[in-house]
């Protein structure tokens, strides 16, 4: 009855226990099968018994190699378990679309994601600079870019995030009391690591460093410049436009019998808007469901798969 099956494991767990996807899919034609690992389900030998965990896909599929301060500093981790989410997105969308498939040709499919694979996929240009360029992109520390600027700025209270790029810069030359008309600055604007590079972080590092946080916003978004706070998790709690938008929200947990608070929904949809349905629950919570109305397992059947140590 299951029209899409995930699973996360080393390649070939399912195959030794008799599970193979020829098997499955001789019992349901239609099913979607998505296998989630690590280093995938084919390739060089060396690779498909390995173990991986979020911060192995990072490294593997090169974005760590990206994050961090320049060398001899050691790279970074992007936190929170930023290859986890990463497949967990390419994992439902891939299995979403296989599903629409089958619905439209009555054939389901195999899907084989690997993590280091789904974090490659959004290194940007990095394996086009290296193939096209010969350019091997290394860690800049929090200067995040050739343009600036594109970085993190501190202000009397905290930090904040300023992008001025193409003729958007020119706005904030004059929001700086620069002359726009100056080649050094547009060459400051695409040469970040330039003199004239330098110049111009020195400048825009002392304007912000002496107003708030707010008055930095304030006056750089009322002329299109894109800014804002890099927030913190009471910052966001707070913010307007967090609460605006729902986008914390609270609902019933059954395990610690009240009411917690989390992150709400995202997109947004006219129609069927997201709502919890439910808390977290215990491990085994559906397996009467699951039993009796998927499975068609009678009391006296769950009993002998219990008596010979199946469940």
């Amino acid at each position: 009855k299951a029209d899409i099956w995930m699973e996360s494991s080393k390649a070939g767990t399912y195959d030794k226990w008799g599970l193979d996807d020829d098997t499955v899919l001789a019992a349901n034609p239609k099913l979607v099968i998505t296998h989630v690992s690590g280093y995938g389900q084919t390739g060089h030998p060396d690779y498909l018994g390995r173990a991986s965990y979020d911060v192995v896909g990072q490294a593997f599929g090169g974005m760590m190699h990206l994050n961090g301060s320049p060398e001899p500093q050691p790279p970074m981790t992007a936190v929170p378990l930023s290859a986890d989410y990463i497949t967990a997105l390419f994992c439902m969308w891939s299995s979403l679309a296989g599903y629409i498939h089958a619905q439209r040709t009555g054939r389901g499919q195999v899907i084989d994601l690997a993590q280091y694979e789904a974090v490659h996929q959004i290194l940007s240009g990095t394996m086009m600079a290296y193939y096209e360029l010969g350019i091997i992109q290394e860690r800049t520390g929090y200067k995040g870019s050739r343009i600036q600027p594109f970085d993190a700025y501190h202000a009397r209270d905290g930090w904040v995030i300023i992008a001025a790029v193409g003729t958007v810069f020119d706005k904030l030359c004059l929001i700086l009391g620069l002359d726009v008309n100056d080649p050094k600055w547009m060459k400051a604007h695409t040469e970040a690591a330039s003199v004239e590079g330098a110049e111009f972080d020195a400048v825009i590092s002392g304007w912000v460093e002496e107003r708030s946080i707010k008055e930095v916003e304030e006056i750089l978004n009322a002329s299109q410049v894109a800014c804002c706070p890099v927030m913190s998790a009471k910052d966001m709690d707070e913010n307007p436009h967090y609460q605006a938008r729902d986008m914390h929200i609270e609902w019933e947990d059954e395990q610690l019998g009240r009411k917690v608070k989390g992150v709400g929904f995202t997109p947004k949809f006219s129609e069927t808007p997201g709502k919890v349905w439910r808390g977290s629950v215990s491990l085994g919570y559906d397996n009467d469901l699951v039993y009796h109305h998927y499975l068609g397992l009678e009391p006296n059947d769950l009993q002998i798969l219990r008596e010979q140590g199946i469940i």
